[in-house]
């Protein structure tokens, strides 16, 4: 029972850490002026998926569909910067992509 506890902590503190990141780094960016196809697609994806968290203890099947399309557009959003700046690393989108896995499956499970 307390593992289980641990890990419902655990996951919401990872689902919540995700977007958010990703919320200040493109509310930054878009500040600075750097309008941008990534950085929009950053700022909206992090607002879909912060905006499923909450929705998460009401509707989990319709959260647990806009945290996967704002993990989505977060994802596709930081490619698209990699590209277009010419600042492009695989290994780091890879990395974003398998945690926004990994925390879409824990979120699944609890």
């Amino acid at each position: 029972m307390n593992l289980l506890i641990l890990l419902g902590i655990f996951t919401a503190f990872l689902a919540l850490a995700f977007p958010l990141l990703h919320l200040l780094a493109s509310l930054s960016e878009l500040r600075k002026g750097k309008n941008t196809l990534g950085n929009r697609l950053l700022f909206i994806g992090s607002c879909l998926a912060t905006f499923s968290l909450i929705l998460y203890f009401f509707l989990p099947i319709v959260a647990l569909v806009l945290w996967m399309i704002g993990c989505g557009l977060i994802c596709y959003g930081a490619y698209w910067n990699g590209k277009h700046k010419g600042n492009f690393h695989p290994a780091y989108h890879l990395i974003r992509m398998s945690i926004a896995l990994v925390i879409t499956l824990l979120l699944a499970l609890i």
